[in-house]
Formats: C-alpha cells, structure tokens, sequence
C-alpha cells in the first residue's frame, strides 16, 4: 500500500489475511500438483514496507521469513520471493495477489509439495 500525503509518499506495510491452508503433492508422471487436502485455517502475512521480511501468524505460532531474492512477474502478475525462515528453512512463496493466494514451493521428505493459501483480506 502507498499512502500519498501531498508532502511525502510513504510505504506501509501490507497484510494478507487467510482463511483456508491446502497442501497438494507433486505427481512426476503427470507434471502437475495433485491430491490437494486442505483444512480452515485463519492466518496472517505480514510483509514490510521495503520487503525484506514478512511475519506469517496462526493462533499457535509466528514465524519470520527473510528474502533472499524478489521478483515481479509481469506476465502473470505476481511477486516471486526466495526466503529462509527465522529457523534455517529454504522455501519460494509466490504472492498473487490478482487471485487472493499465496503459495509456498517446498519439500516433505525429498518430494516437491505445494502450500496454498487462501487470502481473505489484503489490507
């Protein structure tokens, strides 16, 4: 979000409110995600102003995750971030915000899974 004062432009940070998290596993064969299970689950990302780092809360935990590298996609409108968690952990998320989602490339015990989630609210 970009605030414009008259004076000075300021940027703020933005929050991505979720209600629903959806795990879905690769199938090599077909080159594609597939057996897709999810559960409700509200959640909170919160990326800051310059985006460095963002925090995702749910009610049992909060984590951090630092950026590494950031891209905008154009051709398909989405912000591309390769980040480490504040525990060590390797993960590319993707923020579509177009479509309300925000996905986590990652592996479980040597596969590729996808991590969905579903945003309620951009604020």
């Amino acid at each position: 979000m970009i605030l414009s004062t008259g004076w000075t432009t300021i940027n703020a940070q933005t929050s991505y409110s979720c209600h629903y998290r959806e795990f879905c596993n690769w199938d090599e064969d077909a080159g594609t995600f597939v057996d897709c299970n999810g559960y409700d689950e509200p959640s909170l990302f919160v990326m800051n102003s310059d985006k460095t780092m963002f925090t995702h809360s749910i009610e049992s935990m909060k984590s951090t995750y630092y950026i590494k590298t950031k891209e905008y996609n154009e051709d398909v409108d989405v912000w591309l971030y390769d980040v480490v968690s504040d525990v060590g952990n390797e993960y590319y998320y993707i923020f579509d915000d177009k479509n309300k989602e925000i996905r986590i490339l990652a592996e479980k015990d040597g596969q590729a899974i996808l991590i969905r989630f579903y945003v309620k609210s951009i604020f």
